[in-house]
């Protein structure tokens, strides 16, 4: 009888380990300049629909980052990949041509400080290149014009917050893959992975002031 008592016992704790669902860990971040002060950037997972925004102080968070993950780290017009390499956080000082990053003790015990909500998808905050195709469109420019509200053509030029100034463009700066892009109708709507529009972003300097349409292929 106690055998066969031992042998239930196992098995519902056997059950519950498989029923149990695994906990989020959080992974917090600090983006800084030279002199200490936060900057506002982008944060992308590679390869993952996963992404981040750094606010006003440089702080952001994500979740349940794999030790051999890499981040695409993205201010102004430059880019850079940083290996997490199994670190539980990190702390970056931005340099143009050469960032440095270090695991903080400090960030860590924040716990889920940094994260709060400002963890995001692509799939959800914008458009995916499946879900355009599934409309009928056979074009870029045509399914961004048609499904995303406030996005006009002026002009030839891609207008998301409407004109600006008489004198100077106000067209919207495009980014694919983290190049800047001239006309929509380069790109293959086959192509796309994601679309994401921005109405406005100090991530790109001056020129996010405009709007930003951030493509992502399937190259990617």
């Amino acid at each position: 009888m106690k055998k066969l008592l031992l042998t239930v016992l196992c098995l519902a704790c056997g059950m519950g380990s498989l029923t149990a669902q695994p906990a989020e860990v959080p992974f917090n971040g600090l983006i800084t300049d030279a002199s200490g002060k936060g900057i506002k950037a982008r944060i992308d997972v590679k390869n993952s629909e996963k992404y981040t925004v750094s606010d006003r102080k440089g702080q952001f968070g994500l979740t349940d980052i794999a030790p051999t993950d890499t981040l695409t780290v993205r201010y102004r017009r430059t880019t850079h990949e940083i290996p997490v390499a199994g670190r539980s956080s990190l702390k970056i000082v931005w340099f143009d041509d050469n960032p440095s990053c270090d695991e903080d003790e400090q960030l860590v015990d924040f716990g889920f400080g940094y994260v709060k909500r400002r963890e995001y998808t692509s799939s959800s905050t914008g458009l995916t290149g499946s879900e355009m195709i599934r409309k009928g469109f056979t074009d870029l420019q045509s399914a961004i014009l048609a499904l995303v509200p406030g996005v006009q053509l002026i002009n030839g030029e891609i207008v998301i917050r409407g004109i600006s100034s008489i004198n100077s463009s106000s067209a919207a700066l495009i980014v694919c893959d983290g190049s800047e892009l001239r006309d929509l109708n380069t790109i293959n709507i086959y192509d796309v992975k994601s679309v994401e529009v921005l109405k406005g972003s100090n991530m790109y300097g001056l020129r996010g002031g405009n709007g930003v349409i951030v493509i992502r292929t399937r190259s990617k």
